[in-house]
């Protein structure tokens, strides 16, 4: 019999697995996976493609446009796509991949719509009734054609890599994916990179010293017309470069009180730096000094002084009400601290909020199917939803500014007035001939339909027409206004056609005498209430000095006239290379005052 042990039998106890450490590799690997996964069955990856277009467009405008002008634009990109994307998810019943093929092509081709339409249009009006050949119904049709041929080829392209069983075998869509991220990280690190460059002009803020005041001066507030007619040149150049005789504009502001300079020059030959000096009643020496360096110049300097003059925040702190009549130029447009915009042009609205548009968010939008989509505008019930207000005539851009102008002479607005007005005449496009009606040539600065000096002489002879009428006006009713109309620069030489470019550019120095003066020639005439013209003569002189006379006369500053001296811009991508050309301009030798500005 055998023997039984007392002992008890120690039961085994199974030693617990180690477990594999994950690497870190392993880790992003699977972070990947998920991360693709994810934009693979999204919209993303549409709209970060047509992102990578867009900040390839801000990249080339980045030395005067800011980062901010591209997001409207990748906000409506984005929501147009994703309706696309999840509309052909739709129809393909789920499968993202082939939704990504149709979407994507698609995507491009109305990023770019206008290019495609003009192409097709003729075909499109071959094929529809002639009650329907409206922009909106064109684009649409064309639009939907391209989305249903997109859709087909991208049905058809999934089921051949399918039977071919590459779909599995080389994953397209990570590659898909791969391709997509990879073409926006490099243009993203590539903006961000000349956001880098720039971000000392970028982030500068004009610093305004306000001016001392004598307490023995006595106060007065007359309402200010700053009217700049932009690239009209004086009465000297206009009649020795155009054999046009001057005398009519002239002779009627000589009856209306007003002192005219015919022969006066700017202080700067460009608008961004001539405005600014004017406004911010200065020289731009500090600029130079801070900026003149950099390799690339950017116009965020000007802008900033634009964006808030100092001479409207000097008045704002005397009780004025600023007033923007705006242009259809982003400098005098966009940005403006006015406490009154009344010409509310080129604007983005939704619901009661409304944006003004940029040049290059505009520009991106009217290339694109958006443009015609928000032309067409989306209501409720007569109420607006969203719309795009592109009054993008420069005419009705014009007649605006002209009624705005009237309105503030009639007394609406409380209190005194500072009123600046840009207008963008005789300045290209030529859009208006002689007489005001529609002219028969091309408005670009070419000689198509007419000799260019034809287009700008003709835009002259209507202005006057307009300037006349709204002068007469003001001082009808706003006899006691102090008006200051300064053009900023002159005409543009011949020289000055064409393309824009790091080896073509712009380039006053260069220029022979008569051409730089007639670049440098301004119209520049003065209305100050209780003052002869005779006495306004001697004491306003050059460009950067109107308002410090304005400020010291009415308003008790004490606040002395700076000497005139002209300085030019080495060209127009070296905006802070101020060479003086004072003597080269009157045929004398640069003065010694002026040295301390260059």
């Amino acid at each position: 019999m055998a023997k039984i042990s007392d002992t008890k039998t120690k039961p085994k106890i199974k030693k617990p697995l180690k477990e594999t450490p994950v690497s870190a590799s392993s880790r992003l690997k699977k972070f990947g996976n998920r991360l693709s996964r994810t934009l693979a069955r999204s919209s993303l990856p549409e709209v970060i493609f047509i992102s990578t277009f867009i900040l390839g467009r801000y990249y080339k405008n980045s030395d005067f446009s800011y980062p901010s002008e591209v997001i409207l634009p990748i906000i409506l990109f984005a929501v147009l796509l994703s309706a696309i994307y999840y509309i052909y998810r739709f129809i393909f019943r789920g499968r993202a991949f082939t939704a990504h093929l149709a979407a994507l092509p698609l995507s491009y081709a109305l990023y770019s719509f206008q290019y495609i339409y003009n192409d097709n249009v003729s075909k499109i009006k071959a094929v529809l009734p002639h009650n329907l050949e409206t922009p909106f119904v064109l684009s649409m049709v064309l639009a939907l054609a391209m989305a249903i041929i997109l859709g087909v080829l991208a049905f058809g392209l999934v089921k051949l890599t399918d039977r071919l069983k590459l779909t599995s075998s080389l994953q397209l869509p990570k590659i898909l994916i791969f391709v997509i991220a990879f073409l926006f990280i490099s243009q993203a690190y590539k903006v961000s990179a000349r956001i880098w460059q720039i971000r000392g002009e970028l982030t500068y803020q004009h610093k305004t010293t306000m001016p001392s005041r004598d307490s023995i001066k006595s106060v007065s507030k007359p309402n200010i017309y700053y009217i700049v007619t932009d690239r009209y040149t004086n009465s000297d150049e206009l009649k020795n470069v155009y054999n046009y005789d001057n005398s009519d504009l002239t002779n009627f502001l000589t009856t209306e009180g007003f002192s005219t300079n015919t022969s006066a020059y700017s202080n700067y030959p460009f608008t961004m730096s001539s405005i600014s000096s004017t406004m911010s009643m200065g020289y731009h020496n500090e600029l130079g000094k801070k900026f003149g360096n950099d390799k690339l110049q950017t116009g965020f300097p000007y802008r900033d002084i634009l964006n808030d003059p100092p001479i409207a925040q000097v008045l704002k702190q005397n009780g004025y009400t600023y007033n923007q009549v705006s242009s259809w130029w982003d400098f005098t447009r966009v940005g403006i601290k006015a406490d009154n915009n009344p010409t509310k042009s080129f604007r983005f609205n939704f619901l009661r909020v409304h944006i003004f548009m940029s040049d290059l968010s505009r520009d991106i939008l009217n290339k694109s199917i958006l443009s015609p989509l928000l032309k067409k505008g989306i209501t409720y019930k007569s109420t607006p939803i969203l719309s795009y207000d592109r009054t993008v005539n420069p005419r009705q851009n014009f007649e605006q500014q002209m009624t705005a102008l009237k309105d503030i002479a009639d007394g609406k607005n409380k209190g005194p007035q500072f009123t600046f007005a840009h207008i963008l005449v005789p300045h290209d496009p030529y859009i208006f001939s002689a007489d005001g009606s529609d002219p028969n040539y091309s408005g670009g600065r070419d000689d198509y339909g007419a000799d260019e000096n034809v287009k700008y002489t003709n835009a002259v002879t209507y202005l006057n027409t307009r300037l006349k009428d709204e002068m007469a006006y003001i001082r009808k009713h706003d006899p006691g206004a102090a008006i200051v109309i300064q053009a900023d620069e002159g005409s543009y030489p011949k020289d000055f056609r064409f393309t824009l470019t790091p080896d073509h550019f712009y380039k006053p120095t260069d220029l022979s005498l008569p051409k730089m003066q007639q670049k440098f020639g301004i119209l520049a005439s003065y209305y100050m209430p209780g003052l002869t013209p005779q006495e306004v003569s001697q004491q306003i002189q050059g460009s950067v000095n109107p308002f410090r006379f304005i400020l010291s006369h009415y308003l008790g500053y004490s606040i002395d006239q700076l000497p005139n001296c002209n300085f030019s811009t080495g060209n127009k991508f070296k905006v802070f290379d101020y060479i003086q050309v004072t003597g080269k301009l009157t045929g004398q030798q640069n003065p010694k005052i002026c040295d301390q500005y260059n």
